[in-house]
């Protein structure tokens, strides 16, 4: 059987140069470097969509609203790091993965921080038995006690 490869998170903030290679568009690219810096910082999806809707900042369609899942996905796309995810159109779950594929908007570092701080700080866990929801809601902020560790 044959497998056809497409691109899975649809890209803000490149275009493709004269010679069809991606290339960057510095001025929105500096959105996405502003968000993962936002975010690192200790914003949330939600503050940070906010931010965005305050400072005039258009989403890649042009909307002035933006929602919760596209701060997300630019969260979340491997793509800013020069790196792409390709799935198989016949398993959507396999994917993979093409290293230095073009320049990137941030660092892998800087990725990697960011997908560590939102497993820490997500209330959904995957265990062997499946997805479960973690005992306490923003466990990464748990409530510190006078002497400085977390209850």
């Amino acid at each position: 059987m044959e497998h056809q490869a497409y691109l899975i998170v649809p890209v803000i903030r490149f275009y493709k140069d004269r010679h069809g290679m991606l290339a960057i568009d510095e001025e929105k690219a500096n959105v996405v470097r502003q968000i993962y810096k936002w975010y690192l910082e200790g914003e949330s999806v939600i503050r940070i969509k906010r931010r965005l809707e305050a400072s005039g900042v258009k989403t890649s369609t042009g909307k002035d609203n933006w929602s919760k899942r596209a701060v997300e996905r630019i969260l979340t796309n491997v793509k800013y790091t020069g790196d792409v995810a390709i799935a198989y159109s016949g398993d959507p779950s396999k994917k993979m993965m093409y290293g230095n594929h073009h320049t990137g908007i941030i660092s892998k570092e800087m990725y990697e921080a960011v997908q560590m701080e939102m497993a820490a700080r997500s209330n959904v866990e995957k265990t062997e038995e499946g997805t479960r929801r973690k005992n306490t809601k923003y466990s990464s902020k748990k409530k510190k006690t006078a002497g400085g560790e977390a209850v």
